[in-house]
């Protein structure tokens, strides 16, 4: 294979673009404008989804925490203080053998509801803060956001907005 000649490159290049007319150059620039204003048009249309997601977005806290005398359960219960949510999905972070007793897919949160989610420790380790729960839910528009509970720390971490609607 061939090597390519830098000084080659820049003379072949050179030629090309004084060969060129007037309407090659306008239509270069047309393009090159287009391509812009696509860009810009696309670009304010995502920071408007985003203001309308902020909008729309539900506002959950940590209501409460609590761990039976035991050991063995405790409840995690979380507050919608912002608009209507329907939890996804919940993992637990930090530990693996603790299950979940009620179902937490599909079940509505309106605003000023809290939802108490039943935790179980399946293995020999007694329950503790030491772990992080995190949600994921869709508000009224479609958009998916995730929260982490710190329950070691007691507090709601930001949501993150995982998907636009």
């Amino acid at each position: 294979m061939e090597q390519i000649n830098t000084e080659e490159l820049l003379s072949t290049i050179n030629e090309f673009t004084q060969s060129m007319g007037l309407v090659e150059w306008g239509v270069i620039g047309g393009g090159i404008a287009l391509i812009l204003i696509l860009s810009a048009s696309l670009s304010a249309s995502k920071r408007r989804k985003k203001r309308n997601a902020r909008q729309a977005a539900p506002l959950l806290s940590l209501d409460a925490f609590q761990i039976s005398p035991l050991g063995r359960d405790a409840y995690f219960k979380v507050l919608n203080n912002g608009q209507p949510a329907r939890l996804s999905n919940l993992s637990i972070k930090g530990r693996n053998d603790i299950a979940v007793k009620n179902a937490v897919a599909g079940h509505e949160l309106r605003p000023g509801e809290s939802y108490r989610i039943l935790l179980e420790a399946t293995g020999n380790q007694k329950l503790n803060n030491n772990f992080t729960i995190e949600l994921s839910y869709v508000d009224l528009i479609g958009n998916v956001y995730q929260q982490a509970f710190a329950l070691n720390q007691q507090v709601a971490k930001q949501p993150k907005l995982v998907r636009f609607a």
